[in-house]
C-alpha cells in the first residue's frame, strides 16, 4: 500500500496460481475497504469536549462508564476503598481482579495479557510515585506482592508478548534499588526484619522455578553486607535457602552452584583466604566454584597451580563440551603468563579448528614466520571438514587471496555465491554467472507458491546487480522458457525492472 492508502499489489502463500486475485487477497481487500468506511470519520478531542460539558452530563457519563466497563466500576470502587494510598492487601487484589476479568475457563490467552496487566501496571505506577527515603520498606513490599502475584499468573497465561514477565523483572529492579540505597543506618533488627520478608519470597520463586527471582532477591538482599558487620548472618541466610526443601527437590543444581557463589563471595569479602581455600575444598564439584578458584590463582601469578586445577578439571568435566572449552581456555591463559609457547600454538591452533578468530591471530603471531605456511596449510585442510569453522575459513581464504579454493567452495554450496561473489567476480566472471545461475535455478526449481517465486526474483535482482543487465535478462528468459505453465512465476519475473 501507497503512504495514501492506495493497494498497489498483494500476494499470497496459498497455492493458487492465476493472474487474479485468490480468495484471501480479495477478503483482505473488503476487510481495509471496511475498515476505511469506519474510520473515515474526523478524530474527536474527548478532553477537550468533555471540559465544556455541565457537572450533571459529567455524572450521567460517569454512572453509564461505571454500568457498562467493569474497570471503571473496579478503579473506582478502589479508590473509594483506600483514598489514603495502597497497602499490600489492596495491591494483592487488583492484580488477581484484573487477572480473573481477564481469563477464560481459567486461562489467559496471549491477546489478553494487557487486560491482566491493568491491576499490576495500577501498582506499579503507584510505586513510582514513592519517595525512596521515607517508603523504601514499602516499596518493597509491594514489589514482592508484584512478583508473587505474576509468577503466579504465568501459570496460567500465555506470556508470548512479554509483558507479564517485564512486570517481574520491572519489580525485582525496584527491590534492588530501594535495597542498594536504603536510608540510614542499617541495624541487627532492620536486616533481620528484611531476610524474614524475603525468606518465603525466595523460596517461593525456588518451588515455582519460572523466572530468575530467587537469584535476583538475594544478590538485591547481599547490597547489605558491602556495608559491613553483619557477614555471617547472610552467610547463614543463604545456607538455610540451600537446606530448604525447595532447593534440594530440584533435579538440577545449578540454583544451588550460584547461591554458593554467593557465599564464596561473602567469604572473600572477609579476607580470610582459609576459610576460601576449606570453601574451594569443600564444593569443588561445582564448576563455577573451580572456576573461582582458577581465576584467584591466575591473579596471585600460581600458573603451575592453574595448569594442574584446569587438567583436573578437564578430566573431571570431560564429557561436557563448553566447560572443556573453559578449562583450556583458563589453561591457555596460564601458559601466556608462563611465556610456554609451544603449549600455547597447540591450543590456539585448536581453538581456530573451532572457528574462533581470535586465537587464529595468536597462533599467527606465535608461529615463527618460516614455520607459518605449513601451519596454515593443515589448518585450512582440517577446516575444510568442520561446519563451525566455515566462517573463519572462508575469512582467511579472502584475506590470503586463495580465490581459486573459494571458488571451489562456492561450486560445492552454491548459496554462498550469493555472499562471496564480490571477492571473485573480477577474476573469475564467467565462473561466478555460472554458479550464481545454478543457485537461482535451484530456487526457482523448488519454489511453489507466488512467496517463494518473489523470494528468487529478488535474488535474480542482486544478480542483476553483480552481473548486469544482459546476464539477467538472459536468465529470465531461460526461466520463462523452462516454465511456460507458472503463471504466478511469470508475472513475478514480468516485475522485474
Amino acid at each position: 500500500m501507497t503512504k495514501d492508502g492506495t493497494i498497489v499489489g498483494s500476494y499470497c502463500t496459498c497455492p493458487f496460481e492465476s493472474d487474479s486475485l485468490c480468495k484471501h487477497e480479495a477478503a483482505m481487500c473488503l476487510a481495509i475497504r471496511e475498515y476505511k468506511k469506519e474510520n473515515s470519520s474526523s478524530a474527536v478531542d474527548v478532553q477537550a469536549r468533555l471540559k465544556t460539558l455541565k457537572k450533571v452530563e459529567l455524572l450521567e457519563i460517569l454512572e453509564e462508564l461505571v454500568e457498562k466497563q467493569p474497570t471503571v466500576q473496579l478503579y473506582i470502587a478502589e479508590k473509594f476503598a483506600n483514598p489514603n494510598g495502597m497497602d499490600e492487601e489492596k495491591a494483592r487484589r487488583l492484580i488477581q481482579k484484573s487477572a480473573y476479568r481477564a481469563s477464560r475457563r481459567g486461562f489467559i490467552e496471549w491477546d489478553r495479557t494487557d487486560l491482566a496487566l491493568e491491576g499490576v501496571w495500577e501498582v506499579l505506577e503507584y510505586l513510582d510515585g514513592l519517595n525512596l527515603q521515607p517508603d523504601a520498606e514499602r516499596i518493597v513490599r509491594l514489589s514482592l506482592i508484584v512478583v508473587k502475584e505474576c509468577t503466579e499468573m504465568l501459570q496460567i497465561a500465555d506470556d508470548s508478548s512479554g509483558g507479564i514477565s517485564s512486570a517481574i523483572y520491572k519489580s525485582l529492579d525496584k527491590i534492588s534499588e530501594a535495597l542498594a540505597e536504603w536510608p540510614g543506618d542499617l541495624d541487627e533488627a532492620t536486616i533481620d526484619n528484611m531476610l524474614v520478608l524475603l525468606y518465603p519470597h525466595i523460596l517461593f520463586a525456588l518451588e515455582q522455578d519460572t523466572t530468575d527471582a530467587a537469584s535476583h532477591l538475594v544478590e538485591a538482599v547481599l547490597h547489605w553486607n558491602e556495608r559491613g558487620g553483619f557477614t555471617e548472618k547472610f552467610y547463614n541466610f543463604i545456607a538455610d535457602l540451600i537446606a530448604s526443601d525447595e532447593m534440594q527437590n530440584k533435579t538440577y543444581k545449578y540454583t544451588e552452584e550460584r547461591l554458593h557463589m554467593y557465599q564464596l563471595a561473602i567469604l572473600q569479602q572477609q579476607g580470610r583466604l582459609e576459610l576460601v581455600e576449606a570453601f574451594y575444598a569443600k564444593y569443588w564439584y561445582y564448576p563455577a566454584i573451580r572456576k573461582a578458584q582458577v581465576r584467584q590463582a591466575l591473579d596471585a601469578g600460581e600458573f603451575e597451580k592453574v595448569i594442574r586445577l584446569c587438567n583436573e578439571s578437564e578430566q573431571l568435566d570431560a564429557s561436557f563440551a563448553g566447560l572443556l572449552n573453559d578449562w583450556k581456555k583458563l589453561r591457555f591463559e596460564a601458559y601466556e603468563g608462563m611465556g610456554s609457547t609451544e603449549e600455547m600454538i597447540g591450543l590456539s591452533f585448536e581453538f581456530a579448528l573451532d572457528g574462533e578468530e581470535e586465537y587464529y591471530y595468536k597462533l599467527r603471531s606465535l608461529v615463527d614466520a618460516e614455520r607459518w605456511p605449513e601451519n596454515m596449510e593443515a589448518l585450512l585442510a582440517e577446516m575444510k571438514t568442520r561446519p563451525g569453522s566455515r566462517a573463519l575459513y572462508l575469512g582467511i581464504l579472502i584475506d590470503e587471496k586463495r580465490l581459486e579454493e573459494l571458488l571451489d567452495y562456492c561450486r560445492t554450496e552454491v548459496f554462498a555465491i550469493e555472499h562471496l561473489h564480490p571477492h571473485l567476480l573480477a577474476d573469475y566472471p564467467h565462473e561466478v554467472n555460472e554458479i550464481y545461475t545454478t543457485y537461482i535455478y535451484r530456487l526457482i526449481e523448488r519454489a511453489s507458491n507466488r512467496k517463494a517465486y518473489w523470494s528468487a526474483c529478488q535474488k535474480i535482482k542482486d544478480f542483476q546487480q553483480a552481473l548486469g543487465v544482459e546476464a539477467a535478462v538472459g536468465l529470465i528468459e531461460e526461466l520463462k522458457f523452462m516454465y511456460p505453465k507458472r503463471s504466478a512465476l511469470l508475472d513475478e519475473l514480468g516485475k522485474i525492472k
